[in-house]
């Protein structure tokens, strides 16, 4: 048992790794699939052991062998982010086993893959690309049909929280919200189903509020009108209704 943990760990790590050269690669012209890593300072290609998740930054000080370029925090963080995850998500599936097969395993590690890239490339970017949005839609969609019972009343309310983040976009014509936050609650929902859906929604807004409080007091250069990307916190919603929903679920109904 141990053993397996330590390999879903290792290989979300891994997964963290591609998950930082796809969101850094996507819509520069650079194919993910070709090419080695290689330093955005000083363009050097980058060896095997400079490539390893997590170990490789710790070894090198966060800095690049090289030129000796500051590396950014967010490549340990998404690689560490996501072997947590994906330990994660094992312990949980253990926890249903044999009542979920390996498809369902499969299912949500998928999932939550996406669901990171594009909480990176929010974060970064300030913007969710709509192939991302997409692909987490039809992986929530397929992952159900095949692997779960649909209910189509409960089906319809899970879209309630994609809906509502809508019409905030919709009347405040972009200022309140983006439109991509919108089509990542649709996979979300759909994804995680009704009630635990608008659970996420409210967590996540209680996520984004409290760092928000935190941001303005740690940092002069943080005001009310500084833009943050609302991605980052609706996965968070998303992924603590996931693992934690039996448990916040009264939580976030009361205190919303």
């Amino acid at each position: 048992m141990l053993a397996h943990q330590i390999l879903f760990f290792i290989l979300g790590l891994s997964v963290g790794s591609f998950l930082n050269s796809v969101t850094l690669r996507y819509n520069t012209g650079e194919k993910v699939t070709k090419g080695r890593s290689r330093c955005f300072n000083c363009s050097k290609t980058l060896s095997a052991l400079e490539l390893l998740p997590l170990v490789s930054y710790i070894f090198l000080k966060g800095k690049c062998r090289s030129c000796r370029s500051v590396i950014s925090w967010q490549y340990p963080a998404a690689e560490l982010l996501t072997g947590i995850l994906f330990l994660s998500i094992f312990v949980k599936w253990m926890n249903n086993y044999p009542d979920y097969g390996l498809g369902v395993l499969f299912f949500w590690l998928l999932f939550v893959s996406i669901l990171i890239a594009i909480a990176i490339y929010d974060l970064r970017h300030k913007i969710i690309p709509d192939s991302f949005s997409y692909a987490l839609l039809a992986v929530a969609v397929l992952g159900n049909l095949f692997f779960f019972k649909i209910n189509l009343a409960e089906l319809l309310l899970s879209l309630i929280p994609s809906l509502f983040l809508f019409l905030l976009w919709l009347f405040s014509r972009g200022r309140w919200m983006g439109l991509g936050d919108s089509k990542l609650m649709l996979g979300g929902g759909i994804f995680l189903g009704f009630p635990a859906s608008l659970s996420a929604l409210i967590l996540s807004f209680w996520v984004g509020g409290a760092l928000g409080i935190l941001l303005l007091l740690a940092s002069s250069k943080i005001t009310l009108k500084s833009e943050i990307p609302f991605g980052p916190f609706l996965a968070s919603g998303i992924l603590l209704a996931f693992f934690f929903g039996d448990f916040l679920m009264p939580f976030a109904f009361f205190y919303g």
